[in-house]
C-alpha cells in the first residue's frame, strides 16, 4: 500500500474520548429536539389537511417520523449515553410553537387554510435532516459505524420526504394566498 493511502491512527486517551463522546451526545439531543419538533407538528398538520392525496403523503410520512424518533435512542446506545426525555418534550413544545410561528406568518401574509402549518412542517423537516446529516459526520468523525448507518438510513428517507414536502407546500401556496382557498 502506498504510504499516502495508509490510514494513520492517532491514540486518545480515555478522558479525551469521553468527552467527545459526551459532546455527541449533547448533539445527539439537540437530533432528538428536532426530530421531536417535526413529528409533532407533522402529525398536528395532517388532521388539518383536506384535499384526500396531500393527507395521505403526511400520514405515511407521519409514521415514518415516529419510526425515526422511536430509533434515535440507537444513537446514544451506539456512544453508550442515555437520550433525553426532557429533550422530547422540549421538541413537542417546539413543534406546537412553530404552528403558532405559522399563524401569525399567515395573519401577516394573507392566507389562509392549512399552508402555513405544511410550511412549517417543511422547514421543520429540513431543520431535523440537518441534524442527523451532522449525527452521521460525527459517527464518521468518532469511527462509530453504528451512528453513520443508523443517522444515513434516516437522512436518506427524509430526503425523500423533504422533496414531497416541497411539491406539497408550491401545490397549495398559490391557492391559499390568492384565492384564499383551504385544502
Amino acid at each position: 500500500m502506498d504510504k499516502a493511502m495508509q490510514p494513520i491512527l492517532i491514540e486518545l486517551d480515555a478522558d479525551t474520548r469521553s468527552k467527545q463522546l459526551d459532546r455527541a451526545q449533547s448533539w445527539f439531543q439537540n437530533v432528538q429536539l428536532t426530530q421531536a419538533s417535526f413529528r409533532q407538528l407533522l402529525e398536528d398538520t395532517v388532521e388539518k389537511i383536506e384535499e384526500p392525496h396531500i393527507r395521505q403523503y403526511l400520514a405515511e410520512m407521519a409514521v415514518r417520523a415516529k419510526r425515526h424518533e422511536e430509533k434515535l435512542p440507537e444513537l446514544f446506545s451506539a456512544i453508550d449515553r442515555e437520550p433525553s426525555d426532557i429533550r422530547k418534550l422540549m421538541g413537542q413544545a417546539a413543534g406546537k410553537a412553530r404552528q403558532v410561528l405559522g399563524d401569525m406568518i399567515a395573519v401577516a401574509g394573507g392566507t389562509v387554510g392549512p399552508w402555513q402549518d405544511l410550511h412549517q412542517v417543511y422547514l421543520s423537516n429540513y431543520n431535523s435532516m440537518s441534524a442527523l446529516a451532522v449525527a452521521e459526520q460525527l459517527g464518521l468523525a468518532l469511527g462509530i459505524p453504528r451512528v453513520v448507518e443508523i443517522a444515513f438510513g434516516m437522512v436518506a428517507e427524509k430526503s425523500t420526504d423533504q422533496l414531497l414536502l416541497q411539491e406539497c407546500v408550491l401545490e397549495m401556496c398559490s391557492m391559499s394566498i390568492l384565492y384564499k382557498e383551504s385544502f
